[in-house]
């Protein structure tokens, strides 16, 4: 073997374990992994209600109707999140894959499709619960926020 395939060998070695340890950066303090599901009890990019909808002086009734369709969403959510048995399947598979004598593109893309239709439903779940505190606005406040909306919007493209 020469150095050339040795330092490619060594770089694919080195990526692929960044890739796989990529999660654990993510790790919450008592250890366990909090995937992208699970952003919005951390008040991540899919699930911040609270800041969606802030600004709009709900009343006290809609702001029980908004906590009662937030605890139904995080419980959908977290229902999604895969079992410790399955996250260890797949980082099998995945290390499997990698440690192959030679690359199984079908394989790595059942693995890659998996985990994004999880993803998108979990976008979906979340996109529905939005909705549904939208539906809760009076006109007034639903003008507010599509106002809002609008304005986030442009500040994110400039």
């Amino acid at each position: 073997m020469n150095t050339r395939q040795l330092k490619a060998g060594v770089i694919a070695l080195l990526a692929s374990s960044a890739v796989m340890m990529a999660p654990a950066t993510y790790a919450n303090d008592n250890g366990q992994q909090k995937s992208g599901y699970h952003q919005m009890e951390r008040g991540g990019h899919h699930g911040n209600l609270k800041k969606m909808f802030r600004g709009l002086d709900l009343t006290d009734e809609q702001r029980e109707q908004v906590k009662t369709i937030v605890k139904q969403t995080r419980e959908d959510v977290k229902a999604l999140g895969a079992s410790n048995e399955d996250r260890q399947s797949h980082k099998a598979d995945m290390l499997a894959l990698i440690t192959a004598d030679g690359f199984d593109e079908a394989q790595a893309a059942q693995l890659l499709d998996a985990k994004q239709q999880k993803r998108q439903q979990a976008g979906v779940i979340m996109l529905k619960a939005q909705n549904q505190v939208y539906q809760l606005l009076t006109p007034e406040q639903q003008e507010k926020f599509k106002a809002n909306f609008e304005k986030k919007g442009k500040r994110k493209h400039r």
